[in-house]
């Protein structure tokens, strides 16, 4: 697929976009919602995000050296969002459903239980409560108060598909816009 489809100069960056995102991301970040990752776990995931998005703009990273190509431009022509984005959002999504259920339903018992025994000696690097709390800080969403406002499904579908990375001045270069074919 990847000669196919993604290193294809015949195939448009849309539908490459499009594939990707289907199969590959799909395959990529199934099970996100529970993850828990740490620093170096992020980066492998952003470093791969990134390599299949050269791949489908037909970059290499003498490009990226020799013209300044950002990873940033490259995902914008792309219309590609972060490797970040992607899972913060399934993460929000499954704590909203979790937010939603009924008191006596297991999910929602350990989302929102307690436990009154010390924690062993040597504690996880990175819990899931941390992990929940970053989603939250990610998409600019009150840790206080999201149970509340993830009671309206409307509203927290609303709030979760409306993350933005954070916004700058993206000038997509000469030769990256020819390379994928803009």
């Amino acid at each position: 697929m990847s000669k196919l489809v993604f290193r294809s100069g015949g195939v448009s960056p849309a539908a490459k976009r499009e594939a990707y995102v289907a199969v590959v991301l799909a395959i990529l970040i199934y099970g996100s919602e529970s993850w828990c990752l740490t620093a170096e776990l992020w980066g492998r995931l952003r470093r791969f995000h990134h390599q299949c998005a050269r791949a489908m703009c037909r970059i290499s990273m003498w490009h990226v050296q020799e013209h300044r190509i950002s990873m940033r431009a490259v995902l914008k022509v792309l219309k590609l969002r972060s490797i970040e984005t992607y899972v913060r959002r399934r993460q929000l999504q499954w704590a909203g459903h979790v937010a939603r259920m009924p008191l006596s339903r297991l999910p929602r018992m350990f989302l929102t239980g307690w436990c009154g025994h010390p924690r062993p000696q040597r504690r996880p690097d990175f819990t899931y409560g941390e992990s929940l709390a970053a989603a939250l800080e990610y998409a600019g969403i009150d840790q206080e108060g999201w149970m509340e406002v993830a009671q309206d499904r409307a509203q927290w579908k609303q709030l979760v598909n409306g993350i933005r990375e954070p916004e700058g001045e993206v000038e997509v270069h000469t030769v990256l816009a020819r390379r994928a074919g803009v």
